[in-house]
This record gives C-alpha cells, sequence and structure tokens, in this order.
C-alpha cells in the first residue's frame, strides 16, 4: 500500500468518525486503526522518499546537463562566428590586395601602351626621314644619270 494510500483511507475515517456530543469540532475515531496507519506510513515513507529524491537527482543531473549543453552550443556558436568574421575579414584583406594589384597593372600597362605608341611613332618618323632622304638621293642619282 502506498503513502497515498493510507492517507486517503485516514481521510476515509476522519470523514466517517462520529461527532462528540456538545462539540462539533471534535470527533471520535478509532484510535488503534488510526494509529496502524500512520505507521503504515511510516513504513511506506523511506520507499515513497527514495523514488522522489531519485527523481529529484534525476531532474537536477538533467538540468545540469542540459545547461553543459547550452554552453556547449554556444561557445560553438561563438567560435563558429569569430571563425565567420576572421573569414570575412582575410576574404575583404584578399579583396581589397587583388583590387590595389589590379589598379597597379592597369596603370603599368597604360603606361607600357604609351611607351610602346611613342616608340613606335619615333620609330615610324625616324624610317620617314630615313625613306626621305633614300627618295632625295634616288632621285639625284636619277637626274644624274638622265643627264
Amino acid at each position: 500500500m502506498s503513502v497515498f494510500d493510507v492517507l486517503d483511507e485516514m481521510d476515509d475515517l476522519l470523514d466517517n468518525a462520529k461527532v462528540f456530543p456538545l462539540a462539533a469540532h471534535k470527533i471520535v475515531i478509532d484510535g488503534d486503526r488510526f494509529r496502524e496507519l500512520v505507521n503504515d506510513i511510516r513504513l511506506n515513507m523511506p520507499k515513497e522518499m527514495k523514488r522522489a529524491q531519485t527523481i529529484d537527482y534525476d531532474c537536477d543531473r538533467i538540468m545540469k546537463e542540459a545547461q553543459s549543453n547550452a554552453e556547449k552550443i554556444i561557445r560553438g556558436a561563438e567560435e563558429r562566428a569569430k571563425a565567420l568574421v576572421a573569414e570575412n575579414s582575410i576574404v575583404e584583406e584578399a579583396k581589397k590586395r587583388a583590387h590595389e594589384i589590379l589598379a597597379k597593372t592597369k596603370t603599368k600597362c597604360e603606361d607600357t601602351k604609351d611607351a610602346t605608341a611613342a616608340y613606335v611613332l619615333q620609330s615610324l618618323t625616324a624610317t620617314e626621314t630615313k625613306l626621305n632622304e633614300l627618295m632625295q638621293d634616288l632621285k639625284r642619282e636619277k637626274s644624274n644619270w638622265e643627264k
């Protein structure tokens, strides 16, 4: 019989008790039966208490495990967030460096293109001048042959 069953029986005993004459708040109960029920509670109490303690211990253990797991999850999330921020910083720095390198390369290409155009123009001008000189020499030679 469980403690709750014994307590229910005690309630029934009190509910069915006879009222003491001239004192409505007092009743007459079977004292021996009541003492048996109290002893039953005492005998059953340790088993019920052990179950309650086990449940209470399990509840505390589960709560601690849940809190520990939650803390681990939070730490993991914080570390992942830091890694993502660091990764993002690295990517941003790489993009910045890539833009700088691209800008320098474009500038060098433009400078090389301008230098090449100037060299080609100078070479063509020099060639033209030389060809003009040769043409004049040819004309002179031709006119010498025509005379």
